[in-house]
């Protein structure tokens, strides 16, 4: 059972973030989490309009969705 919660991956996206854009996956935070990528998938989808101070959008589509992730300057 994953021990992710919709906490630690805004957690984890606050810390991660930065002025430059970074580009993630599901499965790469859930790796770092030690968790499932499915939990981290829907919770990213909820997680979308819900940060201030960082920005979040779902970028690409190939295997799987490819997040741009970096720190809000407006």
């Amino acid at each position: 059972m994953s021990n992710i919660t919709r906490q630690t991956v805004r957690a984890y996206l606050v810390e991660t973030a930065d002025t430059e854009p970074t580009y993630l996956r599901a499965r790469e935070i859930a790796n770092d989490l030690d968790g499932s990528p499915k939990a981290v998938a829907q919770y990213l989808s909820q997680l979308q309009n819900d940060l201030a101070d960082v920005s979040l959008e779902k970028w690409g589509r190939s295997k799987s969705t490819t997040w741009r992730l970096e720190v809000s300057t407006a």
